[in-house]
C-alpha cells in the first residue's frame, strides 16, 4: 500500500490562484479596483501588484486596474478547465460506494435546490473526487479551490475577504479536504474471488460516471454560468465582455490515468 498523501499549498501557488481568482472577478463581476485601495482592500494590493508584473492587468486612467488582453487569455485558459470541474469532477462528488450509487444519478428528481443540498448531505456519500483528480494526474489542490468557487466560498460579502483569498484559513481548509479524502488504496477490498485492488475500483467508479455524465449532458443538465460572487458592482466603464464556462455537450475524460491534452498544461501566470 502507498503512504497517504500528504498534500501542500506553496506560497506561489496561492498567488497563483489568488490572482486568477481576481482577475475572474475584475472581468466577470465586473470589479473594479481603485488605484487608491480602500475598507480591507489593502488587503489585495500585493495579488494586484503581481499581476500588474506579469501584464495580467494594467493601470488606467490612472486611477484604476483594468485586466488586459493577456489577462483575458490566462482566463479564458483557467475557465475550460473550470468547465470541465462542473461537466466531468462534480459527479464524483457523491458516491455510495457499497450500493454502486451516484448522488447525480436523481439530480432531475429535485426542483428545490435546498431538497438537493440535503440529499447531497446524506452520510452514505463519498466525495471521490479527490481520489479521480489524483488517478487521472491533476493537482487535487485546484480541484477544490475549483469547488470552492462554485460554492461561492471566495469574494464572500463579509469584512476580511480580501485577507483570507491569500493568508487565511480557507488555506488549511482546502489541505484538510485534499489530505483527509479517501485515496485509491483505501477503496479497494476482498471478495470471495480474492483482492480487488483500490485503483479497479476507482476505474470501474470512472466508467460508471462516465455514462452518468453522458445521460445528463443529452438532458440539458444546466450550468452557471460564471462563479457565484457576492458582491458585484454592476455595469462600468472598466467592463469587458465576460469570459464565460464552455457549455460543452460532451467531455474529453475517459478512466486511463491521464488527463486530457488542455490538462496536461498548466494554466500558471
Amino acid at each position: 500500500m502507498s503512504p497517504e498523501p500528504n498534500y501542500t499549498v506553496s506560497d506561489l501557488q496561492k498567488q497563483q490562484f489568488a490572482g486568477i481568482y481576481l482577475l475572474e472577478y475584475m472581468i466577470n463581476a465586473p470589479k473594479v479596483f481603485q488605484l487608491m485601495l480602500e475598507d480591507g482592500e489593502e488587503d489585495l494590493e500585493s495579488i494586484l501588484e503581481w499581476l500588474l508584473v506579469r501584464d495580467l492587468i494594467e493601470i488606467k486612467d490612472e486611477e484604476r486596474y483594468a485586466p488586459t488582453q493577456k489577462g483575458r487569455k490566462a482566463l479564458e485558459k483557467f475557465m475550460a478547465r473550470y468547465s470541465d470541474f462542473l461537466s466531468f469532477f462534480d459527479v464524483f462528488c457523491a458516491v455510495d460506494l457499497g450500493a454502486g450509487e451516484f448522488a447525480f444519478a436523481s439530480y432531475y428528481e429535485f426542483q428545490n435546490p435546498e431538497q438537493w443540498k440535503g440529499f447531497l448531505a446524506d452520510e452514505r456519500w463519498e466525495d471521490l473526487r479527490i481520489a479521480v483528480a489524483a488517478y487521472k494526474g491533476i493537482d487535487p489542490v485546484e480541484i477544490v479551490f475549483m469547488s470552492f468557487l462554485n460554492e461561492g466560498r471566495f469574494g464572500r460579502s463579509e469584512t476580511g475577504w480580501e485577507f483570507d483569498l491569500l493568508l487565511g484559513s480557507v488555506w488549511d481548509e482546502i489541505l484538510n479536504i485534499c489530505n483527509s479524502a479517501l485515496h485509491a488504496d483505501q477503496l479497494g477490498y476482498e471478495d470471495d474471488q480474492g483482492e480487488v485492488p483500490g485503483e479497479a475500483v476507482l476505474q470501474d467508479v470512472i466508467a460508471q460516471g462516465l455514462n452518468l455524465i453522458e445521460q445528463l449532458h443529452q438532458h440539458g443538465r444546466p450550468y452557471s454560468e460564471q462563479i457565484k460572487h457576492a458582491v458585484s458592482d454592476g455595469p462600468s466603464a472598466a467592463t469587458v465582455e465576460a469570459v464565460e464556462l464552455l457549455k460543452k455537450r460532451s467531455n474529453d475524460f475517459d478512466n486511463s490515468p491521464t488527463p486530457p491534452k488542455r490538462w496536461q498544461d498548466d494554466w500558471e501566470l
